[in-house]
C-alpha cells in the first residue's frame, strides 16, 4: 500500500503469457497489492470451478483481483451485435458474482479503433445513441443489483461517454448504486477536463476502481488521421496528479488506484515489451507521487 491505498496493476502483454502463479509473486514482489485482468484471460466459457482456481491462485500469492476489464460495446451498426454484448456481460455478472469478483470494467462504444467504426452524428444521432446505450443498461442495472456487482464504467475517447460530463448523464439516468465509474484521468484530459480536483469531488461516491494513467494532447486527428494524444509515462503527462491526490483525501477514497500501461512507445523501444519492468518503473514513480 501507498499512503493507506491498495496499488493495482492491470496485467496484460506479454506478463499474460507467464504462468499466473509466476506472474503473480512477480507483480506481489514490486510491491503491489492488487491486479486487473481482462475477461479474455478471465472468462465466463473457463467455467466457475477453473475461474475459482485462478482467483485462489491470486490470493494465495497475497494479492486481490481488484476488476475485470470486460468492455463490450453496446452501439454497434448491427442490434445483433448489441444484444451479444448485453448478454456477455450479463454471464459475467453472474459468473463472477458466484465466486466474489466484485467490480467490473465497462465501457460504452462505440469503438473508434475498429475498423468502419458507427460515429455518433453521423451514422446515428445522438439521441439514437443514447435510446441504444439505455436499452443496454436498463438490463444490466438491474442484474447488477440483484448480485450485488459495481458496473464501473470508464469514460473512453470516442466513445459516447468519453469524459465527465457524458459519463455523469448516465449515472443520473439509473442513480443505481451498482453503478459507478472506474476514473481514468487521462480520458478526462484529452478532451480539455484539467481540474483533477473537480473530477474526482464531482464523482464522490460513484468512484468503484481507478485507473492510474497520464495523457498528453488533445482529442482529434491530423491530416493524416493519426490521433494527436498519447498516454506516456506516468508523471510525463498533463494529469495533474496533486489536484488527484487532494480530491481522493476530500472523498475519502479507500479503493483501488490500478496502472493502465499504455506508454506504448516507450514500452516498445526502451523495455522491449517487457510490462513486467513497466510495472517495475512504475511503482516507483507512484512512491514518489502520492506518498
Amino acid at each position: 500500500m501507498i499512503a493507506n491505498r491498495k496499488i493495482g496493476f492491470f496485467c496484460n502483454g506479454n506478463l499474460l503469457d507467464m504462468p499466473l502463479e509466476e506472474m503473480c509473486r512477480a507483480i506481489k514482489r514490486i510491491g503491489y497489492d492488487t491486479i486487473e485482468l481482462p475477461m479474455w484471460a478471465f472468462h465466463p466459457d473457463e467455467g466457475v470451478e477453473e475461474l475459482r482456481r485462478k482467483l485462489n491462485c491470486i490470493q494465495e500469492n497475497g494479492l486481490e483481483l481488484s476488476e475485470v476489464v470486460v468492455q463490450q460495446d453496446y452501439i454497434n451498426r448491427d442490434p445483433d451485435d448489441n444484444q451479444h454484448s448485453i448478454e456477455m456481460t450479463k454471464r459475467c455478472i453472474e459468473t463472477y458474482a458466484e465466486i466474489g469478483v466484485k467490480t467490473l470494467n465497462l465501457f460504452t462504444g462505440p469503438r473508434p479503433w475498429i475498423p468502419n467504426p458507427v460515429i455518433v452524428g453521423r451514422d446515428i444521432t445522438e439521441k439514437q445513441a443514447w435510446e441504444t446505450l439505455f436499452a443496454a443498461f436498463d438490463v444490466l442495472v438491474p442484474v447488477a443489483e440483484k448480485f450485488g456487482i459495481n458496473l464501473a464504467v470508464e469514460s473512453v475517447w470516442s466513445n459516447l461517454c468519453h469524459d465527465f460530463y457524458t459519463t455523469q448523464y448516465l449515472l443520473n439516468h439509473y442513480r443505481s448504486e451498482a453503478l459507478g465509474v472506474n476514473l481514468d484521468p487521462s480520458h478526462d484530459r484529452i478532451f480539455g477536463n484539467s481540474d483533477t480536483e473537480f473530477l474526482v469531488t464531482g464523482y464522490g461516491d460513484a468512484i468503484k476502481h481507478i485507473h492510474l494513467k497520464d495523457a498528453v494532447g488533445a482529442m482529434g486527428k491530423n491530416l493524416r488521421g493519426e490521433v494527436q494524444f498519447i498516454f506516456p509515462v506516468l508523471g510525463e503527462g498533463l494529469v495533474d496528479w496533486a489536484g488527484f491526490k487532494k480530491g481522493l483525501d476530500a472523498i475519502g477514497y479507500e479503493g483501488v488506484m490500478s496502472v493502465e500501461y499504455e506508454a506504448d512507445g516507450y514500452l516498445s523501444h526502451y523495455l522491449d515489451g517487457d510490462m513486467l519492468r513497466a510495472a517495475e518503473e512504475t511503482y516507483k514513480i507512484i512512491e514518489k507521487m502520492f506518498a
